[in-house]
């Protein structure tokens, strides 16, 4: 029996079988034939939904579809971007081209539209585990070195990237984060407007660094809940922040929660599989300073909107114990 989507038709514009099998037709042999839909639980910013679809060829496969247009940006997104840049839809359309061929394990492009009406991107369906769900170091410690790799490759390319792709997500990135007097004034509480008044010589300094940093290709949201663990397979998802930056700002995304220990075996496993390791003192206080604009990103959220649960930190305490690790 054919399943339907939650979702009504009207929510996803032209989205019929028609439609997405004429899509779809563009990387898989023709005719294609949908089998069935659904809605994937991992949506956040857009609607995502798999589909198992059938090829001409006969082959049988199951496609995650990605509905980017603006208007499809679901509410909770919509309510975050409200008060931030506004979105690329096809930001991440670009990301998969510069990831086709890198050999970094990220899903295969099978099929993308860009038209004035729908931005869609169809990707394999990766089976695998939440890295925020794994228990296993080893994973963990697979996926930092899986970044050094990535942002090893990735560099070579960082020039296909133009201005346009300085990631345009909920509200300004790391690097263009509000000052601490800007943030303090938007707090509340007194207490708390102190609070992180008292960081402002630590955010320039991090900010200094930063900047003096060579840029490469990042992610930009590197959580673990980014993450895929598929047997020994690291599998990216979500590069709809893709921009050039600093390669930190990845890391400290996917070490957030450790940053209470600033030799954690994370960071160190990132910093042995670069070629060329860097020294173990600048290394870590490059990285002290990524995660003092991290958190100073999250602190920027407009007050309205809340952070999925697996990224509800106190970051204001995290930001304070961080501060005193990066050189004036």
């Amino acid at each position: 029996m054919r399943e339907r989507c939650c979702l009504p038709c009207s929510r996803w514009g032209l989205a019929d079988d028609a439609a997405l099998a004429a899509a779809l037709a563009q990387g898989l042999p023709g005719p294609v034939r949908i089998l069935a839909r659904r809605d994937s639980p991992y949506a956040s910013s857009f609607p995502l939904a798999e589909l198992d679809v059938e090829a001409g060829d006969g082959a049988r496969l199951t496609v995650v579809w990605k509905d980017l247009t603006p208007g499809a940006l679901l509410p909770g997104a919509r309510a975050a971007r409200a008060q931030g840049a506004k979105s690329d839809p096809t930001s991440e359309l670009r990301a998969y081209t510069l990831l086709d061929g890198a050999g970094l394990g990220t899903p295969r492009l099978i099929a993308a539209v860009d038209e004035p009406a729908r931005t869609w991107l169809f990707l394999k369906l990766v089976h695998g585990a939440r890295l925020e769900h794994v228990g296993e170091p080893e994973a963990w410690q697979a996926t930092a070195r899986w970044l050094a790799r990535a942002h090893t490759v990735l560099t070579a390319r960082a020039g296909a990237l133009d201005d346009a792709d300085r990631a345009a997500p909920a509200w300004p990135p790391p690097w263009e984060a509000p000052a601490a007097d800007a943030l303090a004034a938007g707090a509340a509480d007194p207490q708390r407007r102190r609070r992180i008044a008292a960081l402002a010589p630590a955010f320039t300094a991090a900010r200094d660094r930063l900047a003096a940093a060579p840029p490469t290709v990042i992610h930009g949201e590197l959580f673990p809940a980014n993450v895929l663990i598929d047997g020994e397979r690291v599998c990216v998802l979500d590069w709809e922040t893709t921009a050039r930056g600093p390669a930190l700002l990845d890391l400290a995304a996917l070490t957030a929660g450790a940053w209470e220990e600033p030799d954690e075996p994370l960071a160190e496993a990132y910093r042995r599989a670069l070629p060329d390791p860097p020294p173990h003192r600048p290394f870590h206080a490059d990285l002290a300073a990524a995660r003092l604009l991290t958190a100073a990103r999250w602190l920027a959220a407009p007050a309205a909107w809340r952070p999925p649960a697996e990224q509800a930190r106190d970051w204001l305490r995290d930001a304070e114990a961080i501060a005193g690790r990066i050189p004036a």
